[in-house]
């Protein structure tokens, strides 16, 4: 079987140029975000071609996924477990020369999954135990991160895996 190669002209032909641009600046902003709720701002920076490179990698992940399973719309789940292991692959925050921040990238990823998959805004607030089960599954997600060998599916499990503990207690 032999593979064909991809251009990022066909991968920009499929998405569009506007979302690629637009998760870009989403992303950017973010990590732009991290640095300054972190007062690292001497010490770090968003280096742009490592995330332009994660995401063009992130889009061309979900290509593949979308022709070969031959599907439309990827979960949430799956989207988040792809732009964390190549956000994590190119890791595009940056140590300055004055940086003292060990695994910035680890630690962004770890706040950024809580924000957008693990605690919606539209959920009650948790109780104090449950605040606690929560930050003690975080500290175990980010030391993954950090000392892990982390591939996209391990990391999508491990998301699933939380949501359907929050799930099931709901009912």
């Amino acid at each position: 079987m032999q593979e064909t190669s991809l251009s990022y002209d066909e991968i920009v032909a499929y998405f569009g140029k506007e979302t690629i641009e637009d998760r870009y600046k989403f992303l950017y902003d973010k990590m732009q975000d991290y640095i300054d709720a972190t007062k690292q701002n001497d010490g770090l920076y968003v280096n742009k071609s490592l995330l332009q490179q994660a995401i063009l990698d992130y889009f061309v992940d979900i290509y593949r996924l979308k022709i070969f399973h031959k599907i439309e719309h990827i979960n949430i789940t799956k989207i988040v477990a792809y732009e964390v292991f190549w956000i994590l692959r190119r890791k595009p925050i940056q140590m300055k020369e004055a940086g003292n921040v060990v695994f910035p990238n680890e630690g962004f990823l770890t706040i950024f999954v809580a924000h957008e998959l693990l605690a919606p805004e539209e959920t009650e607030p948790l109780s104090k135990k449950q605040e606690d089960i929560f930050l003690k599954y975080l500290s175990h997600f980010n030391y993954h991160l950090k000392y892990r060998n982390v591939d996209k599916q391990n990391l999508e499990i491990m998301l699933l895996s939380f949501e359907t503990a929050r799930d099931m207690r709901k009912d």
